[in-house]
This record gives structure tokens, sequence and C-alpha cells, in this order.
């Protein structure tokens, strides 16, 4: 239903015993039928800055055009990932969208599918490298494509500005670009960021289920990994939706956490 509506959230009411929200980042959940209860919980989902325009400046090093070490390890990292079965099969988005409805979506967010999770890595101290939307994480092959440059965040437009190389049709970046960028911002050594849609137990987690790509979901994460004794190498969650990781590089995140996670998000 939330696809064929195009939507962020469904409401069921049921008279008598309450309300039930169905959303993309946060499941099924329930609240009373008291009309204050129910626009209390609505209205910062409603009134949230989605931040998913992209702006692609052809202006890549050209020693970089084919990627390099971090690069390689992002890459690496999204097989890896795939091996240990941490990447749902894409959503078939083009079997519940007719045509017209998957041409206005490509038109609205230039998405022709959708994927779970995204993986990005520092490159200097500004920019870091960051896979696309809509890709498929197990084969991260190619720049301004597959992995793509972030170089800026223009908070007037609301725009993820990227650096790729001339000549080349980009994808976006994923929409969970403006959350890593106030990691990497606040945090000058956080190397790599992850997030998968798996979980770990004992860890924080972010209450309302903001729509991803909004600023408010970003400042929630980042202001939960400001809270960690280790910022630079935690883990936190994303209720009933997944967790965010940092470390020293994608390679040390993955060693850290793999013993640990779990495949299945629980639902609470």
């Amino acid at each position: 239903m939330l696809v064929r509506t195009l939507s962020n959230v469904v409401l069921l009411r049921v008279p008598g015993e309450g309300v039930w929200f169905t959303t993309m980042e946060q499941g099924t959940y329930h609240v009373s039928e008291d009309p204050a209860a129910i626009y209390d919980r609505l209205e910062p989902l409603a009134t949230s800055r989605l931040v998913i325009d992209n702006e692609w400046i052809p202006d890549l090093e050209p020693d970089l055009w084919d990627g390099d070490e971090v690069t390689a390890d992002i890459a690496e990292s999204g097989r890896r990932l795939d091996e240990l079965d941490l990447l749902p099969s894409p959503f078939p988005v083009e079997e519940y969208l007719s045509g017209r409805d998957l041409r206005h979506v490509m038109r609205l967010y230039s998405v022709g599918g959708l994927s779970y999770g995204n993986l990005s890595a520092r490159k200097d101290e500004t920019r870091f490298w960051m896979s696309a939307s809509g890709v498929d994480k197990s084969k991260l092959e190619s720049v301004g494509r597959d992995i793509l440059m972030v170089k800026d965040f223009d908070d007037d437009r609301g725009i993820i500005v990227l650096s790729v190389p001339p000549g080349i049709e980009p994808r976006r970046v994923s929409v969970d670009a403006i959350e890593h960028w106030m990691i990497y911002q606040a945090h000058p050594d956080v190397g790599a960021i992850l997030h998968v849609h798996a979980w770990m137990q004992g860890i924080a987690a972010t209450d309302i289920n903001y729509p991803c790509g909004t600023q408010e979901l970003a400042e929630s994460v980042s202001e939960l990994i400001d809270r960690e004794p280790d910022p630079a190498h935690a883990v936190i969650g994303l209720r009933n939706h997944g967790i965010t990781a940092t470390g020293d590089s994608l390679t040390e995140i993955l060693d850290r956490i793999e013993s640990s996670i779990l495949r299945q998000v629980p639902m609470t």
C-alpha cells in the first residue's frame, strides 16, 4: 500500500482500539485513538526536511576516475555483506507500480529501484565515497555510477553535492548521504560508516521513525553516536529498521560486529 500510494505512512484506525501506523522505516506500531496522540506522532514525520536532491559536478580528479584503495574496500565490503546474507533482495518496485507511476517516481526522485543498506568511507577531511541509491551492493564497481564522491552539503538548497568523472550519466547517491555527512563532520576520526537492515542486542536506538533521507533522521542518528563512549567505533540502532556503525574502515567495522549481528530486526 505504501509503494502503490507513493506514501511514507499509512494509518489504520480501529474504533475503540486505536490507530496503527505502518511506515517503511519502523514497521507497524500502535498509538491511542486520542487525536492529540495521533497528531504528536504524525506532525514530526509530516514536517521533516527531505534531503535527497543531488548536484553532480564533473570535477573529480582524473586519478580517481577508476577508484582508489577506499573504493576497493567499499566494493569488497559490499561483497562480504552479501556473503554474510546481510543484503536483502532489492524491493521489486516495478511489480507494484504501473509503468506510469514508476516513471513518476523516476522523475520525482531519480529512483528506478529500491535496495537496502549503504556503505561509505572517508577520502579526506571533507569528502567521502558512498554507495549509490538503488544499486546491488554486492556489485559496486563503477565510479560515478555505483560509488560516488560526496564533496559538500548545500544547506540552503538542501542538496548533496557530488564530484563525478566527466562524460558519464551518474546515479543519485544513497538517501542516507545527509546522515553520513553529519557524522563525518562531527567526528573527524570516523573513517567509515555502515548501515544494514540487521540488529545487535543492547544498543541505543532512535524512536521517531523519520523518513529515510530526512535531515531530522540524520540528526537523531548523529546525536546518538555523539553520546556513545567512543563515537568513532559505535553501533546504534534505528528502531525496527537496522543499525548504523562507525569505524576506522568498513573492513574494521565488519570484523568487529560480524559475530554479534542479528540478521532479523526485532519489531518493538
